[in-house]
């Protein structure tokens, strides 16, 4: 199992204090998790509100962090694509990924918050067409001389886009799916790797949704087993499981506040139903042996290659998030590092 240390800064202004502060603790966080071994950093655009504003530009926090690390992977989940030039995009990540020593994942997808499209002035329902689209035009951009792409949205003729990645034939694409299988099978049938989360759709569900995409993978002739597949989950670690269950209840109201509001919502009443979302592996929360046997289930049925694994989420103290971060990188990863008896 590989890591991935997932930035998507829920800002709460009463715990988390300066916003300036806040992005250099988070800065920090990502930096050190390197040092704690994560694989992999990942961070997620997001625009306009508490819930992730912070980062409305991932190429801008990807250059910060490769000046502080050099081995971790830097992973965007995602950009969302149809908001942006593709051109644009295409040289913005071959920079990040030169500046890097070839470390960039490109993970794109279009996003769920309506408010984005309408102040960028996008059509929402044009938003996979554009994701597709654009996606094209940044492989042609990456092969190597000039480039012409007449579509349904952008027109370029003999282009010579500069830079090119330091990664041959390019960086990894990642595409993110939630719940419609036709996504998850065109995305195996394209080749590219798979962003999920576990928050959202029901556990079983996101284990038969991978299914259709590495079964789509296989039938398109791609190499067998060549994928990658990261799952999203937000973590707490703690010494107990009540203090774990303390901490992450009243972050998981603020995260679902958040969400809603980003997205004009009315909120339910109802809290999360913490116990059940524990039992369907859609968060991760306990003391380490917990969050390991979480986890390993949660491989074992979704098929993920990588977690990616938030634990500076929603108004939880930084120190609190940094020991869980701790914590999990001495008594839970190593448990999981290990392969399993056959």
């Amino acid at each position: 199992m590989r890591f991935g240390h997932f930035c998507l800064p829920t800002y709460t202004p009463e715990v988390d204090g300066e916003i300036g502060d806040y992005m250099h603790r988070w800065l920090d966080l990502l930096v050190e998790s390197e040092e704690l071994g994560f694989d992999e950093l990942w961070c997620n655009e997001h625009h306009f509100h508490s819930y992730g504003g912070i980062i409305p530009s991932t190429p801008m926090l990807l250059s910060a962090l490769a000046q502080r690390t050099r081995r971790a992977r830097l992973g965007t989940s995602i950009v969302v694509l149809p908001l942006h030039n593709p051109i644009e995009v295409a040289e913005q990540f071959a920079m990040v990924d030169l500046m890097s020593g070839g470390r960039v994942q490109l993970g794109v997808g279009r996003g769920f918050v309506t408010r984005d499209y309408e102040v960028f002035g996008i059509p929402v329902e044009e938003g996979q067409d554009r994701l597709t689209e654009g996606l094209d035009v940044i492989l042609k951009a990456w092969q190597g001389g000039p480039m012409s792409h007449h579509g349904t949205y952008h027109h370029f003729e003999n282009v010579d886009v500069w830079p090119k990645p330091e990664q041959s034939p390019r960086p990894p694409i990642f595409v993110a799916c939630t719940s419609n299988p036709k996504s998850f099978e065109w995305v195996g049938q394209q080749g590219f790797n798979l962003l999920t989360v576990a928050y959202g759709p029901g556990f079983q569900d996101v284990s038969a949704l991978n299914d259709i995409y590495r079964s789509a993978w296989n039938a398109a002739g791609h190499p067998a087993n060549g994928w990658a597949i990261n799952t999203h989950y937000q973590v707490v670690v703690a010494e107990t499981s009540a203090e774990a269950r303390e901490i992450c209840v009243p972050a998981l109201i603020r995260y679902r506040q958040a969400v809603i509001s980003s997205r004009r919502l009315l909120a339910p009443e109802e809290p999360p139903d913490y116990e059940r979302l524990l039992a369907t592996s859609r968060i991760i929360s306990g003391t380490p042996d917990e969050c390991a046997q979480q986890l390993r289930a949660a491989q074992q049925q979704v098929g993920f290659t990588c977690a990616d694994l938030m634990f500076y989420w929603a108004g939880i103290p930084y120190e609190t998030a940094r020991r869980s971060l701790h914590l999990f990188a001495s008594e839970v990863m190593p448990k999981l590092r290990e392969p399993v008896a056959a």
